[in-house]
Order: C-alpha cells, then structure tokens, then sequence
C-alpha cells in the first residue's frame, strides 16, 4: 500500500532527549496542528506549547508510568470546551473529535521533522489546568510530549522492550467492515 510516509514511521516512541528544539521547528510543528479540518471551521483546540519555565510544574502532573517523559524539552497540551465546536444531537459534542485531528497533524509534522510526539492519558488533568492557568471549562485532552530521540535509561523494562520491537497494530479484520457491522473487511 502506498501510505504517508509521516505514518508509516509515526510510533509512540519514549526514548527522547533533553536536547532543545529550534524555535522554527516548534512553530511548523504547532502550526501543523492549526491546519487540521474541524466541523464548520470552528478549530476549537487550544494549544499550550510548553518548553521554559511551567515544564517543571507540568512534569509534576505526570503520573509515574509516565517518568520517561520528565526529560521532554516540548510537551504540547491540547484542550477544549465542547461549548467551542459543534453540539450535535445524542451527545456528539464534536470539540473531542476535532482537537484528535489536530493532535494527529501535529504528531505527522512532528515525525517529518525528524522528532518523536508521544501523546499520553497520564496526568492529573487538575495539577495541568492549575500548572498552566487553565479556564475551568476547559478540558486537559492529551498532553503531546515531544522530543528528539534519545536514550532508554528511564524506561521501564516493558517499555524498553516496545520500544525496540516491531510495531503492533489490530489487523484491519478486526477494526475494518464493509457495509455493515457484521461484515468484516477480510486480509490484514
């Protein structure tokens, strides 16, 4: 199959270095997420990129499974309010959806740019708003945590392994159907 390079390659990697990046990457990273499509153009994500001062307060937000991440010189929160998006019938508040796309344009320009962007669930959504000054009706989504590659030493064992092995994905029988719900795309 003939698939974006920038996914193909794309992997929740860990092992990231403290190594500074470049004001310019940053910014064509950050921007990449801007230009994802959301529903009537609303783009209701928000963006905190942070790499100075509120990266300690942050890190204390991680939990510890999560400690690999204390040596990330970028980490990306994206947030939202549904109140920001559209409100659709039987609770599809379309904000979640639409900040997930820019989070994955971010993560593809991220991997363009010769970086990993490992986004995580691993965090006290409460210890991020008040790191960072978050509006009440905002929700923490995702922290991206970006980096250069680096080294493993603050992996877990486990986390090593995955790591270095083979990408794991569902095979498309599993997650693909044709048509209907019973009708399951065969191969893959």
């Amino acid at each position: 199959m003939d698939t974006l390079p920038e996914l193909e390659a794309r992997r929740a990697y860990r092992a990231i270095s403290e190594e500074p990046i470049a004001d310019e990457v940053v910014r064509r990273v950050l921007h990449a997420a801007t230009l994802a499509p959301s529903c009537f153009n609303n783009q209701p994500w928000r963006l905190v990129a942070v790499r100075g001062r509120k990266l300690a307060a942050l890190r204390e937000a991680l939990t510890e499974g999560n400690r690999w991440a204390t040596r990330a010189p970028l980490i990306v929160v994206i947030a939202t309010k549904p109140a920001l998006d559209c409100r659709l019938d039987e609770g599809r508040d379309y904000a979640f959806f639409d900040a997930g796309q820019a989070a994955l344009a971010l993560q593809l320009q991220a991997t363009r740019e010769g970086l990993y962007a490992h986004p995580i669930a691993g965090y006290s959504p409460s210890k991020v708003k008040r790191a960072l000054g978050l509006p009440e009706d905002f929700v923490p989504l995702t922290l991206i945590i970006v980096g250069k590659p680096g080294t493993d030493e603050l992996l877990a064992d486990r986390q090593k392994e995955q790591e270095a092995g083979p990408r794991k994905r569902k095979a498309d029988s599993e997650v693909l159907f044709d048509e209907e719900w019973e009708s399951r795309v065969s191969g893959g």
